[in-house]
């Protein structure tokens, strides 16, 4: 198992992120976004806003979970699987993730 860094997971400089989000709750990518995958690494290109965002294995995973809308405990649950860490570090470093990612608009609330 692979170690779990989500506190490094996305490197953006972070303004007032809210950690938010019900549990019912599914997140997806916004597909109008480039990304490049660079085997365990990724860079994302925002056309929303013209930033880069570069993205470590725990953000490549997340990443490529929410290609279709998934909860918070269905990410924590593949990632718990992948990485070795406890179930209330990934829970933090998940919504803290998936907090930046909504404030940056990379990714949406899904409302199906």
């Amino acid at each position: 198992m692979d170690s779990f860094r989500a506190k490094q997971a996305i490197d953006v400089e972070m303004n007032g992120s809210s950690q938010n989000g019900a549990c019912g709750q599914k997140y997806k990518a916004i597909r109008e976004h480039l990304i490049s995958d660079l085997d365990s690494r990724a860079v994302i290109l925002s056309l929303v806003n013209g930033k880069y965002y570069g993205l470590n294995s725990v953000g490549l995973a997340i990443w490529k979970l929410i290609q279709t809308p998934s909860t918070i405990a269905e990410i924590e649950t593949s990632l718990l699987q992948l990485y070795d860490v406890d179930e209330a570090t990934c829970h933090h470093e998940v919504t803290t993730f998936l907090a930046t990612m909504l404030d940056e608009e990379l990714i949406e609330v899904d409302e199906e």
